[in-house]
């Protein structure tokens, strides 16, 4: 039987490889379809280390050539905001005075979704040469990079703080529970979805340039450039309920509210419909990776 891989502080690998005189023997065999959620939360708990080390390098990786290095976080963001914010403020004009905070507020949220999304449907594809080498839970591929990206856009959101100061925003107690939930909801969504399809990715990578271009159009159709608000004003009744299907509404507007203080107008039953649809597609993604995930190694 393989041995669980370890990895050093530098990312290199610990452990046993495979060759010739250590096989594997049935390494990942294909989970029942119900038991892949909980043997995923075993895995989160029994390799925390290897995820730990796995998150480090990657954040580590991202930045590791270049000389602002980690201020990209910040900047990044920044320099898109002023982008979005001076084209649509030349074609539509200034909607209203926070408006630069919900720019950029969008455009952190929906960066995170994005990035988590790409590197959770990449994961098997992007880790084949350790599948290839060492035995270990595979999901861990498609976990350490959401986490990665999670710890960045968490510290990407402190960049918020000079567009308060200018506009003179100050929030209130909700900030502690809107920003977490409205990070949470949109990083389990992001898993879920990649999860689900990774298997298929590592089949065809089509489906990773499909999901490319879902992300970019996503852009557009989710509450970056425009506000709940502006679409409420602008729409009603059914097309407006067409809108929140968008189950990236929600985790926008909750992070956007979180930071400005003002009041959260969508309907309650559409932050249950986003909620139920991000843990929905968790379970789902779970269970269709820990199902498919053994067969799919070969195509690698």
């Amino acid at each position: 039987m393989a041995s669980k891989v370890r990895l050093n502080e530098e990312g290199g690998i610990l452990g046993d490889s495979v060759t010739d005189e250590n096989p594997m023997v049935e390494p990942n065999p294909p989970v029942p379809f119900l038991s892949g959620p909980l043997r995923f939360f075993q895995t989160l708990s029994e390799e925390s280390y290897l995820i730990g080390n796995l998150v480090r390098r990657d954040i580590k990786s991202r930045y590791s050539r270049s000389m602002i290095g980690f201020g990209w976080t910040f900047l990044e963001p920044l320099l898109l905001s002023i982008v979005y914010y001076a084209l649509f403020t030349i074609l539509a004009g200034r909607p209203d005075q926070l408006y630069p905070l919900h720019v950029i507020t969008g455009v952190i949220v929906w960066g995170h979704f994005g990035k988590s999304l790409q590197a959770s449907v990449g994961s098997l594809t992007k880790g084949k040469n350790l599948i290839k080498q060492v035995y270990f839970p595979r999901e861990i591929l498609a976990i350490s990079p959401v986490l990665a990206q999670f710890w960045i856009s968490c510290t990407a959101l402190l960049a918020v703080i000079p567009v308060m100061l200018y506009l003179d925003v100050r929030p209130n107690a909700q900030i502690f529970w809107m920003i977490p939930l409205g990070l949470f909801l949109s990083t389990i969504l992001a898993l879920g979805i990649g999860m689900l399809v990774a298997p298929l990715n590592a089949i065809s990578e089509d489906v990773q340039h499909l999901f490319r271009f879902i992300v970019r159009a996503g852009f557009f159709v989710s509450p970056v450039m425009w506000t709940y608000e502006m679409a409420a004003s602008r729409a009603s009744g059914g097309w407006l309920d067409a809108v929140l299907l968008n189950p990236m509404v929600v985790p926008i507007t909750l992070v956007r509210k979180g930071l400005d203080g003002s009041e959260f107008t969508i309907p309650t039953e559409f932050l249950a419909y986003s909620a139920i649809f991000a843990f929905g597609s968790l379970f789902l993604g779970i269970a269709v990776f820990k199902k498919w995930e053994a067969k799919v190694v070969k195509y690698l």
